[in-house]
């Protein structure tokens, strides 16, 4: 049996849970990106889960060439609208997607 699963209605906050705090945004990220940089190698990035941007954002710092597979068309849109067309988006399920060039 497949679950079918509606990742648009999942990125939306409730009155129970948001689906990201100030937190990940204002500590997590730059604490990852600090962890990150030194591994950071010229090229492409395969960005895997990059809902709005928001960390997207943060890696356009180093990389030119960024392409998210994201499963939420809703936080693609709201992506797009955030950083243009610097990004290419894959709306597709990590265990479905197609890659059609070698990401370094």
């Amino acid at each position: 049996m497949k679950n079918e699963r509606n990742y648009n209605q999942e990125i939306k906050d409730n009155k129970d849970r948001k689906y990201a705090y100030n937190f990940d945004f204002d500590i997590m990220h730059p604490f990852m990106m600090r962890s990150f940089e030194p591994y950071f190698q010229n090229g492409s990035l395969l960005e895997l889960g990059s809902f709005k941007g928001d960390f997207t954002k943060l890696l356009m710092r180093h990389f030119e060439d960024i392409t998210c597979v994201e499963a939420s068309l809703d936080a693609i849109c709201q992506a797009k609208e955030k950083l243009g067309n610097k990004v290419k988006y894959i709306n597709e399920l990590f265990e479905e997607v197609h890659l059609t060039k070698k990401i370094r």
